[in-house]
C-alpha cells in the first residue's frame, strides 16, 4: 500500500503531465516564444561551428538536426517537433535555421536530397521559420 505522500506526489506528477500542452505541427508555439529573425545578429557568421541557431542537414534519408538528433536523420515531418522542443536560448538570432545539403553523395542521392530539401523548406516556411541556406560541405 502506498502512503499519502507518495500518492500526492504521483497525483501532482500526473496532473503536470496532463496539463502540459504538447506543441503542434502548426508551429504557433515557436512563433509565440521566439522573436522574428534578426539578420544583424548572424549576417557575419561564416562558419557552421559559429552558427548558434538550429542547423539542419538535408540527407538522402531525411533531416539531421545537428546536436539534437545525434547524427541520425529523421523524417521531414518530425523536424517541427524537434525544433519546438528546443529551449528559447537555442534561438539567439530569432526564428531562423541554417539548412545545408549533405555533400557526400552516391548514385541517386541528389534526387532524394532535393526532394527532402523541397519538403523541408515548404514545411519551415509554412510555419514562419526563416531559412539561411549554407553551401554543401
Amino acid at each position: 500500500m502506498i502512503g499519502i505522500k507518495t500518492a500526492a506526489i504521483f497525483a501532482i506528477l500526473v496532473a503536470q503531465c496532463l496539463g502540459q500542452s504538447h506543441t503542434t505541427s502548426a508551429g504557433a508555439p515557436l512563433r509565440d516564444r521566439i522573436p522574428s529573425p534578426d539578420r544583424k545578429r548572424y549576417e557575419a557568421v561564416e562558419s557552421a561551428k559559429d552558427w548558434k541557431n538550429p542547423f539542419l542537414i538535408v540527407r538522402r534519408d531525411g533531416i539531421e538536426v545537428v546536436g539534437v538528433t545525434h547524427g541520425r536523420a529523421i523524417v521531414v515531418e518530425s523536424v517541427l517537433s524537434e525544433l519546438e522542443d528546443l529551449p528559447a536560448s537555442t534561438w539567439p538570432y530569432g526564428l531562423v535555421v541554417a539548412v545545408q545539403e549533405n555533400g557526400v553523395r552516391s548514385n541517386g542521392d541528389a534526387r532524394l536530397i532535393a526532394a527532402n530539401r523541397t519538403r523541408l523548406i515548404k514545411l519551415l516556411k509554412r510555419v514562419g521559420i526563416a531559412v539561411e541556406n549554407w553551401p554543401s560541405a
